[in-house]
């Protein structure tokens, strides 16, 4: 009887010590925010007003030319000029999160949008993996979380817009992480390249 006991109540506390660990192991490991501020995961961010999907009439909109987008980085600040070549954004397996390597490019996409009449297109995409709908709608959280990180920083929603093309746009064609770390991407496209009056 009394090994019955002890045996229950090193279960109980076991089971306890177990459930106190997990309930107090988020303050054990604080996590590691990416970019030293807010979380910019569409996850956990409430939705950009006036940041939506482009519709049929919007993706026909004419992008900007290579030598206009590099007139306007010029005009607006040429010490930008490195920083702006980064116009594609890397994501991680089944994630939303922006990465820290990022946050220099965005601000100077940031810079360049409080300055000009620019307009940019924010273009989720996926790996193969997944279903249609679940790409599609993890192509948009990505997408989603560059207009909230340039939104933080300044950039009015009106001159944003997301699309997701989920798994449809791969940028390579391989089937292995090589290719698909090159597909889990958001590339910012610009038009309307001009100085703000």
């Amino acid at each position: 009887m009394n090994i019955r006991m002890n045996t229950r109540k090193t279960a109980v506390l076991a089971a306890t010590g177990l459930l106190t660990l997990a309930i107090s192991g988020c303050s054990l490991f604080p996590h590691k925010n990416a970019l030293n501020g807010p979380e910019y995961s569409s996850d956990t961010l409430p939705p950009v007003l006036g940041v939506g999907s482009v519709d049929a009439e919007g993706s026909k909109r004419k992008l900007c030319s290579e030598g206009e987008l590099a007139q306007l980085f010029a005009s607006v600040d040429p010490a930008l000029g490195e920083l702006l070549k980064t116009r594609t954004f890397y994501f991680g397996t089944d994630s939303s999160d922006l990465s820290a390597a990022n946050a220099g490019s965005l601000d100077a996409h940031a810079v360049v949008l409080a300055k000009s009449l620019a307009k940019v297109q924010l273009s989720g995409h996926t790996d193969e993996r997944g279903t249609h709908d679940y790409n599609l709608a993890l192509g948009e959280r990505r997408a989603n979380a560059l207009a909230r990180y340039l939104v933080s920083h300044g950039v009015s929603d009106d001159r944003l817009a997301v699309v997701s093309y989920g798994k449809e746009k791969p940028a390579s064609d391989g089937h292995d992480e090589a290719a698909w770390s090159q597909n889990r991407r958001v590339e910012i496209e610009y038009s309307e390249c001009k100085l703000a009056r």
